[in-house]
């Protein structure tokens, strides 16, 4: 766990210093080590059916540690992306065993630190135990126990165990404010209803980044035809941006593809104050050596 907190203070640092490297070559260089480092953190599939959609490359990074259930080369420009822009909190509407959930929370509380210290708060909601896949029912996985553990290490996330329908209903029910989230991360029921259901949420809460998973992907349909959608109706508050490249040596009949993320910017979302060169930027520039 203490190796995975580490690669992702490397990571959430590096980028950090990305866009004042002055070469082009070497964010290129550094965009590739970062892919391979995402990686290491650990990837999600440990069962053969869900290791075919993961490149025969990424293979020895599966199953350990995060596990993380996204492709490196769609979740760093997601990752860059959302850098660019002022996130203090965050919800996660279907978090499975949490890769994904740690790995975006523990960049945006770095990030968000640098400029308003202690800020930041997470949430994520899924009808499972913490750590748990709801396809798997009572089964377990290897990232249940790392999973739980940081979640008690981390004061600024919450957790809570229900569908995505129920929260509005408990947050009224016990009269608490409401809530708002500067981003949402939409990865829970993947029939169209149920995508569009927790986008209109999403817009509710105020989202100003709303992140669609497995936008492309084959074997969900109905995702895909609610990215389609929101492309359709909501671009008069919203630009998008789809993350989708694939692994060519990954087995798929002709125009499939897997996974996939879009996300709806809002225009008047605000940016991250720009700030003077600093130590990361140093910490990102690859020694002389590691350059190809």
């Amino acid at each position: 766990a203490m190796d995975a907190m580490a690669g992702l203070q490397s990571i959430s640092s590096a980028i950090a210093g990305r866009e004042q490297l002055a070469s082009e070559d070497l964010r290129a260089w550094l965009d590739r080590d970062l892919e391979a480092k995402i990686a290491a953190l650990g990837l999600f599939p440990y069962e053969a059916w869900s290791r075919a959609h993961f490149p025969r490359e990424l293979h020895h990074c599966c199953g350990f540690g995060l596990g993380i259930w996204q492709y490196p080369n769609q979740l760093l420009p997601l990752a860059l992306l959302l850098h660019e822009y002022r996130i203090e909190s965050y919800l996660e509407i279907g978090v499975a065993a949490g890769g994904t959930f740690t790995f975006i929370c523990e960049l945006l509380a770095a990030w968000s630190d640098r400029e308003n210290p202690g800020a930041f708060r997470a949430l994520g909601c899924d009808p499972a135990p913490p750590g748990c896949v709801a396809y798997l029912g009572s089964r377990e996985n290897p990232y249940q126990q790392r999973f739980k553990e940081w979640l008690a290490g981390a004061p600024a996330v919450s957790y809570a165990q229900e569908f995505s329908e129920f929260l509005e209903r408990r947050w009224a029910r016990e009269g608490l404010a409401a809530q708002t989230f500067d981003c949402v991360f939409v990865d829970g029921d993947h029939s169209y209803e149920g995508c569009m259901a927790d986008l209109a949420m999403a817009l509710r809460l105020g989202a100003g980044v709303i992140i669609l998973h497995d936008v492309v992907n084959a074997e969900c349909p109905g995702v895909c035809e609610a990215w389609a959608e929101a492309q359709r109706t909501l671009g008069a508050d919203f630009d998008f941006v789809e993350f989708s490249a694939q692994y060519d040596d990954v087995k798929r009949g002709e125009g499939v593809r897997f996974l996939g993320i879009g996300v709806c910017l809002r225009k008047s979302m605000q940016k991250r104050s720009s700030s003077p060169r600093t130590k990361d930027a140093a910490d990102a520039v690859p020694r002389a050596e590691n350059c190809p």
